[in-house]
């Protein structure tokens, strides 16, 4: 039983926040929310186990260039005791330049072995910067990692070296340990994507729906105001080195008492399900056939604009972010306007419209339509 209490959680969260915003100005907002992401927890599949288990979200940062994305996602891997890695989104990129590949090893005595050499895609902190730069054929190597935690080799008999020669045929994506074979101790392992998202089409490609369905947070990066951006020069950030001050035994400690303590309202359920489902022309008219009371108007704009809604799988992502931001605005329990705070970031982008309105209407404006029609059911605490 963990012994970690409420006040704890808290100054780790606010220990890592300090020290993750030592180079940045006018961005507490962001590294806000970058930080408390740490602490959430996302059922998925564990193939190797074969059982349901819980593990980290994928975060990506949207906004102009030059704004901090790449200094934030790097200070805050600096500041964790835990392995990172850096992948550049290029159009030449390939999944075996992240996944890794396979070189022949010669020994003295002249025999030869196959062995696998892992990529960047093995460490606990994956960064990929200008990720919309990459191919989606080459990002849909990435797809059983964000999903599944864990990689497919392209052959099932594998030696990574240092005498651990085994049939390997899923490899675990991460073990806090950092031993390659090892498949029974605690993991973590989650990738944070930057994306620049103006004047930057020439040599970009969208998503893939696959992988937009998959990233839990998409967190807008706004311009620091006047007075903050006053502040930026070299006096205030020369010199200033980024510390250790946790790691990931301590924040997975945190993260289960989250998970397992704050609990969830029926009628914030509710509400979850019903703007989730609000966003989807199909559910819509699915549930208006068998009675339910739907703003007309709502209808109505849902299927003119929107081509496919949110899917069901986001149910867990929703439902984790609204946890972890109702425990740090102090209550234990998720109520409606705790989904609805965390709406945005993580439904909007999830929302695909029609290719007639995409021209000339924003995928967050749409969604946002869909939030302020959808009711919010009182609070009966």
């Amino acid at each position: 039983m963990s012994s970690i209490t409420p006040e704890q959680i808290r100054e780790i969260e606010a220990r890592i926040r300090s020290e993750t915003g030592k180079w940045l100005l006018g961005l507490e907002e962001p590294i806000q929310q970058l930080v408390r992401s740490l602490f959430v927890l996302i059922p998925y599949t564990d193939k190797i186990t074969g059982v349901k288990s819980l593990g980290q979200p994928n975060i990506q940062f949207a906004s102009r260039t030059g704004i901090g994305k790449t200094d934030m996602i790097e200070s805050l891997s600096m500041c964790i005791e835990a392995k990172s890695s850096r992948i550049q989104g290029t159009p030449d990129l390939q999944p075996h330049d992240f996944i890794g590949d396979y070189v022949f090893v010669e020994n003295a005595r002249g025999e030869r072995t196959l062995r696998f050499v892992p990529g960047k895609i093995y460490a606990h902190i994956v960064k990929i910067d200008e990720a919309n730069r990459a191919r989606p054929q080459a990002k849909a190597g990435l797809l059983e990692a964000l999903e599944e935690h864990s990689i497919t080799p392209l052959h099932e008999h594998v030696d990574i070296g240092d005498g651990q020669d085994r049939m390997f045929q899923k490899m675990p994506l991460f073990p806090v340990s950092g031993r390659y074979d090892d498949f029974d101790g605690p993991r973590f392992f989650m990738t944070l994507s930057t994306q620049n998202v103006y004047g930057e089409e020439e040599g970009a490609y969208d998503s893939p729906m696959a992988e937009i369905d998959r990233t839990t947070l998409v967190i807008p990066i706004r311009r620091p105001s006047f007075e903050k951006e006053l502040q930026i020069t070299s006096k205030n950030v020369v010199g200033k080195k980024i510390q250790k001050v946790t790691d990931l035994y301590e924040i997975l400690e945190a993260a289960q008492f989250i998970h397992d303590n704050v609990k969830i309202h029926d009628r914030a359920l509710e509400y979850r399900t019903r703007l989730i489902r609000n966003t989807d022309p199909e559910a819509l008219m699915y549930d208006v056939s068998h009675g339910l009371k739907i703003s007309p108007k709502l209808v109505e704009y849902v299927t003119s604009h929107i081509e496919v809604g949110v899917s069901p799988r986001v149910e867990f992502h929703f439902e984790a972010i609204a946890r972890v931001h109702a425990f740090f605005e102090g209550s234990m329990v998720v109520k409606p306007e705790h989904f609805k705070a965390v709406a945005g970031q993580v439904l909007a982008h999830r929302v695909k419209l029609l290719q007639k309105k995409a021209r000339k209407v924003r995928r967050e404006d749409a969604f946002s339509y869909v939030l302020k029609e959808t009711e919010v059911p009182p609070w009966a605490g």
